[in-house]
């Protein structure tokens, strides 16, 4: 009786295994998608980002960069314990097909990559925002090496991203010539907003104050 159910057992078995192991077609299916709503994402972010940016005030900025940090960060944390506790090992497993693995990976990218563009573009105020909460810096390097061990999922550009913010955070030791863009976008503006406040000036002093066209007698 043993004997039978031991060739029953192999005659089924590579039936077994065909249903449980993925086709190659299925798993490159779910990464294109995935890679081109990350596309589409980050291009979401970019534009949220450039209105973001049109606010001058800098208590505005800095509460709601705080409000974002908080959503980020908890984001990224839930996300990080659902692919813990998953079979899935990023740079070593295959891309997974199971929803709620690949929602958790994308969490992890997406909100990863927003806060680093906010750090580059805000840097003063999110230096501050890390500093009242020394668990986020920790989150969000384990977020950017989590990148790296997936960047076939990134655009040359988000892997160039998190690698500015590590230098820009020191979380690596920077580059010789490292510059932040946007900083220097910053101080290019700030040098143009003060040369046209002295050309104003000038031109009221070149004015003086007008006469009188009629003398009284």
């Amino acid at each position: 009786m043993f004997k039978g159910q031991f060739i029953i057992l192999i005659y089924i078995l590579p039936f077994i295994l065909n249903q449980e192991q993925p086709s190659d077609s299925e798993i490159a299916e779910k990464l294109y998608i995935d890679i081109k709503l990350f596309k589409r994402q980050r291009a979401e972010q970019l534009e949220a980002i450039k209105s973001f940016k049109k606010i001058s005030n800098y208590e505005k900025q800095y509460s709601m960069i705080m409000l974002m940090a908080e959503k980020v960060f908890s984001v990224i944390q839930d996300s990080r314990a659902i692919i813990e506790a998953s079979p899935y090992i990023p740079g070593v497993s295959d891309f997974p097909l199971d929803n709620k693995i690949r929602d958790a990976l994308s969490n992890i990218l997406e909100n990863t990559a927003l806060f680093s563009d906010i750090i580059l573009r805000f840097p003063d105020i999110t230096v501050s925002v890390l500093k009242a909460n020394n668990n986020w810096d920790v989150i969000l390097q384990w977020g950017i090496a989590f990148c790296h061990q997936v960047k076939y999922l990134l655009d040359k550009n988000t892997v160039k991203l998190l690698y500015l913010v590590s230098q820009e955070l020191d979380h690596v030791e920077r580059e010789s010539n490292y510059v932040n863009p946007y900083r220097r976008i910053q101080k290019r503006n700030m040098v143009q907003d003060q040369k046209v406040a002295i050309k104003k000036k000038r031109k009221q002093i070149r004015k003086g104050p007008k006469l009188s066209s009629h003398l009284e007698l």
